[in-house]
């Protein structure tokens, strides 16, 4: 990639100032971080996103801007769980250190790492979720298509999972054909 390459796709010309070249970077930075930190986790979309960060930081490498914020280690993280109940929890609790760690940076570089990694951890947890929730799905089973950005509310959810009203199992039915949809175009 070329300096003028580079210029192009922050939408700068030739003669800008590298402090608008910093401001420029930062911000786009700081949108693809915003979006990991405030939307569902949906690995075809935030792969495209971690692409972006990609092209940022060879944008960054050619231009000589150094990113904002230190060095961030990726938080430790805890197991998926044995039952339904602990994979939820500690599926949240996952999602929640990564979006706090990521919080302290703004290098495209390591925001890459946090989003390959919420994307690898979501689509294992989908994947044991369909698993574990057929014993609480009941034979409730939801028809038509579940807008990938519906997540279903974990407090909710968690609350569904001991509960043997209707309303549950039509939520944890509904949750499991977003998943398996999302699931679906991952193997495609």
């Amino acid at each position: 990639m070329d300096k003028g390459t580079a210029l192009t796709l922050l939408g700068l010309n030739d003669s800008v100032e590298q402090e608008d070249i910093m401001e420029r970077l930062d911000a786009e930075t700081f949108a693809v971080r915003d979006h990991f930190m405030r939307q569902p986790v949906i690995p075809t979309l935030f792969r495209s996103r971690v692409n972006r960060l990609v092209e940022l930081s060879d944008v960054g490498r050619v231009l000589g801007v150094k990113p904002l914020g230190a060095a961030v280690d990726l938080p430790a993280l805890l197991p998926s769980g044995e039952n339904f109940v602990l994979l939820v929890r500690n599926h949240v609790e996952n999602i929640r250190r990564l979006r706090t760690a990521m919080a302290a940076t703004l290098d495209p570089d390591m925001l890459v790492q946090f989003g390959n990694s919420m994307c690898n951890l979501q689509v294992r947890y989908m994947e044991q979720f369909l698993v574990l929730s057929l014993d609480v799905a009941g034979e409730e089973i939801h028809e038509g298509r579940v807008p990938a950005r519906e997540e279903a509310d974990w407090q909710k959810l968690l609350g569904a999972i001991d509960s043997n009203e209707t309303w549950a199992e039509a939520l944890i039915a509904r949750e499991r054909a977003r998943m398996a949809q999302i699931l679906e175009r991952e193997i495609s």
